[in-house]
């Protein structure tokens, strides 16, 4: 007895999907249009990238890590000097 509620509900929902795919084909049919436009746009914006060389990418890594570098160590120094002046800011406040 479960099962057979279960397998109409499944069907009701079925009938539903079928009932609004029916009730609303032309706005699929545009949706569907629109999506097969919108991905041919993107295959022919695809073919006019210029991917860059593998060169090229080695030397913006490299590029890239240098900088994160320069700047974690520069803010690791500030992060040093700013806290040696505070320490030094609240010893004189406490006295």
């Amino acid at each position: 007895m479960r099962s057979l509620i279960v397998l109409f509900a499944l069907f009701v929902f079925l009938g539903g999907l079928v009932g609004l795919a029916l009730a609303y084909r032309a706005t699929l049919a545009r949706w569907y249009e629109k999506t097969a436009v919108f991905l041919r746009e993107v295959r022919v914006e695809m073919q006019k990238v210029v991917w860059p060389s593998k060169q090229e990418v080695y030397g913006a890594t490299f590029v890239v890590l240098i900088s994160v570098v320069i700047l974690t160590a520069a803010i690791g120094l500030e992060d040093l000097v700013l806290s040696e002046v505070l320490r030094h800011v609240l010893k004189l406040a406490v006295r």
